[in-house]
């Protein structure tokens, strides 16, 4: 049976279309799908984001770096202001040695606690400023204002520390002649504050690493469901890129 040249051209254009059609249709689907797998890409990451910033692990450590670098700026301005400070000024005071009342002596004893770790039941007028105040024109005083390590001093120290500071405007009007001793006075207590400051940050870290063992199990949830959508977002990565490879081999093949 000869079939008509005209029906066969149409057949085989109708088969083509036909083909091309069905090609069209798979086209779409894959890129559909391709389309899907990046979103869900982006989805997870977008909650494995949340779930960090939700995560109090994160949260307590970011507290706990931020309390760090608070230290890190009050140490730099405490050095700052010891550097600056002419130590020999302090020999200005008229404290005579039986002379007890002047409530600069409790500012003196606070430095053998602190700074010498001294007990300071054994603080002595004339001593201290033969010692500290005379030896060296007050070079290693002044050193230990700006950097004696202050970190780890106890909440005893700590609150003798918050009642000294109570006591800054009854020690700087007592001692406020001549001005050179005021002004060093004044200073010396902005490092006192720094040093208090200091110790609540530190306060803070400990009380904060205590957080973090406290919200262990909370962490461990947590930790746990960003593991889970790591893993959904790498299943989704790897099947992307096999589809990704399946559509190159049938490009090849169609070449």
């Amino acid at each position: 049976m000869n079939v008509p040249i005209e029906y066969s051209e149409q057949r085989a254009k109708t088969e083509a279309n036909s083909q091309a059609f069905s090609q069209s249709l798979e086209n779409l689907d894959t890129n559909s799908l391709k389309e899907d797998l990046n979103k869900s890409i982006e989805l997870g990451r977008k909650k494995r984001k949340q779930l960090t910033l939700e995560n109090p692990e994160f949260q307590i450590k970011q507290e706990i770096e931020d309390e760090k670098q608070n230290i890190k700026v009050q140490t730099l301005i405490r050095r700052g202001v010891a550097d600056s400070l002419k130590i020999t000024d302090l020999l200005k005071l008229k404290i005579s040695a039986k002379d007890n009342n002047n409530p600069v002596h409790s500012l003196f004893r606070w430095c053998m606690l602190i700074l010498y770790k001294e007990n300071p039941e054994m603080y002595n007028w004339s001593e201290f400023k033969k010692q500290v105040l005379e030896k060296n024109s007050g070079s290693d005083f002044r050193n230990r204002l700006g950097y004696q390590s202050v970190i780890n001093i106890t909440s005893l120290e700590g609150e003798k520390t918050k009642y000294l500071l109570t006591l800054k405007k009854a020690i700087v009007e007592q001692n406020s002649r001549p001005e050179e001793l005021k002004h060093v006075l004044v200073k010396i207590f902005d490092i006192i504050e720094i040093v208090y400051k200091t110790h609540e940050h530190a306060k803070r870290i400990n009380h904060l690493v205590d957080d973090l063992l406290m919200q262990e199990q909370k962490i461990k949830q947590y930790r746990d469901e960003i593991e889970k959508v790591n893993q959904e977002i790498q299943l989704a990565k790897s099947n992307l890129k096999n589809l990704e490879s399946k559509s190159l081999n049938e490009e090849i093949i169609q070449e």
